[in-house]
């Protein structure tokens, strides 16, 4: 039951963000057309800087979660509902906090915009109370949503949240079609946004009766426990925020807006698929979190190592095929003056591979709660980050800030997250990580070498065909390859078998 929930959540969270990825990206050469490269940036920045007050949340969301495991197994109504309460205020504060921020910020907004906008400050200054109005919406409504992760149902958020960015792009697109306006393309995402937390809100009412009339009622080792996480989660927070959300801040205020377009051209094609395999592993992080309730340290491993190859397979498959066809696609998309250099496209990419391949150790640290051990770990990456990014931009462009990311997730992240998860989860020393990782880093470097070179004349001609028979060839060599080395090992042999009896079931079940 485990593994067939786990199963429905990630393949329902894969195929939504493929479904709301379509409009996104017509939606965007619209609103370049309609409204300029500039805009487009703002609205990046706009991204970040909400970003940077979400600190104020402190990542209870993810506290609370780990904290709902047990209680939701045991059916303990009255502990559940003393968390979500818990969450409830705290979440209603930290919005209100937010938005307070928010305004007070304002008179700072023209620090990261150059004097020769289209716009003046003051109509910068309404967009961005626009993006401030909702981002307190999701603090007032989303707090519930964590009852559909720990039941393992989340992929009613996906289908939800999919319909309404959908019904937004539609909506959004004709609004910049017949009136070009910003301020109008926030309202639409802010009033369908609202209707659908009120609908799933109400779902969730309906599904868990019992939430109107339980009181709730956590002991105070629990709340101690509760605000220990929270703290260490608060530093995790600060330090992530710092390092995601540093690159726009950085190149709007050393270059200018337009490379943050460019930039984040490129960065839209890699955050949807950075989402869909967030969404694939949120959608196993609750099964791994009951998993580990049982405390078997040997089955926790061994589903580690099998879910760490899938990892693998993903993540090089998808880097290796960005790398090729990225910037071919974008040609066709927007035109050559929205591409950025390989080199600059390589670090990016390097960057990405490092968090897909996190992913894995990420969620079973997670999944065990251990939050406080690497709790200052985020922040030594966020300022190596902050400080080599802005250096080396000065000095070296663009590429500088993608440097300095990577120098940051070298230099902790990389080694630190596994050592947590090595030691207190699996007890094994971090030499067995190391030991696989690097082995299929070795293992990536032959499907990107002969694609490269397979690829060089192909991704240079700018047709829908050429783009098309590139990803095909992307697409053979890759999983060719992997087919021939990984077919006699066993966590590939555990999914191939997987495979053929979900099929062999669904073929006895149409008869």
């Amino acid at each position: 039951m485990r593994t067939q929930r786990a199963m429905k959540n990630a393949v329902f969270g894969i195929l939504c963000y493929f479904l709301a990825f379509i409009p996104q990206f017509i939606l965007r050469k619209v609103f370049l057309n309609a409204l300029g490269e500039e805009i487009l940036g703002l609205n990046s920045l706009f991204m970040n800087l909400i970003s940077y007050l979400s600190i104020v949340e402190m990542g209870v969301g993810s506290a609370i979660i780990f904290s709902l495991y047990r209680p939701f197994a045991e059916k303990d109504y009255r502990k559940i509902k003393g968390y979500l309460d818990y969450y409830s205020k705290f979440y209603k504060i930290a919005g209100t906090i937010i938005f307070i921020l928010g305004i007070l910020i304002l008179p700072l907004l023209k620090i990261f915009v150059s004097n020769d906008l289209t716009v003046n400050i003051y109509q910068v200054q309404w967009f961005f109370i626009l993006f401030l109005v909702n981002t307190y919406i999701s603090y007032l409504f989303t707090y519930k949503f964590c009852l559909l992760n720990v039941a393992q149902e989340n992929y009613k958020v996906s289908i939800t949240n999919t319909i309404s960015k959908i019904i937004i792009a539609i909506l959004q697109f004709f609004c910049l079609l017949l009136i070009p306006r910003f301020d109008l393309y926030i309202i639409i995402q802010i009033i369908v946004t609202l209707i659908q937390y009120i609908f799933l809100n109400r779902y969730i009412d309906k599904k868990f009766l019992w939430l109107k009339d339980t009181t709730g009622y956590i002991t105070d080792t629990e709340k101690s426990n509760l605000t220990k996480n929270v703290k260490a989660l608060f530093f995790h927070k600060v330090g992530f925020i710092f390092v995601q959300g540093t690159d726009n801040i950085v190149i709007s205020t050393f270059i200018n807006l337009s490379a943050v377009a460019r930039y984040n051209n490129y960065n839209m094609i890699i955050s949807t698929i950075q989402g869909v395999v967030k969404s694939a592993i949120g959608a196993i992080t609750p099964s791994i979190g009951n998993l580990l309730v049982e405390k078997n340290e040997e089955e926790a491993y061994r589903v580690h190592q099998r879910l760490f190859l899938l990892t693998f397979w993903i993540a090089s498959f998808v880097v290796i095929v960005l790398y090729n066809l990225s910037t071919q696609f974008i040609i066709l998309w927007l035109g050559k003056k929205a591409i950025i250099d390989n080199f600059t496209l390589g670090i990016i990419l390097f960057n990405f591979y490092f968090y897909l391949m996190r992913s894995t150790v990420e969620s079973f640290k997670d999944g065990s709660g251990r939050y406080y051990e690497d709790r200052y770990a985020s922040l030594f990456e966020s300022a190596i980050n902050l400080v080599f990014s802005i250096v080396l931009v000065r000095t070296i462009g663009l590429v500088g800030v993608f440097i300095g990311t990577l120098i940051s997730n070298l230099a902790v992240l990389f080694w630190v997250k596994p050592l947590i998860t090595y030691k207190y989860v699996f007890n094994r020393p971090l030499i067995d990580y190391f030991k696989i990782y690097f082995k299929y880093f070795l293992i990536a470097l032959v499907p990107f070498l002969i694609t490269v070179i397979l690829t060089h004349n192909i991704k240079n001609q700018s047709s829908f065909s050429m783009l098309v028979l590139n990803g095909l060839i992307n697409t053979l060599i890759i999983n060719g390859i992997y087919l021939f080395i990984f077919r006699k090992d066993e966590n590939f042999i555990y999914f191939k078998n997987l495979m053929f009896t979900m099929v062999k079931k669904k073929v006895n079940y149409n008869k």
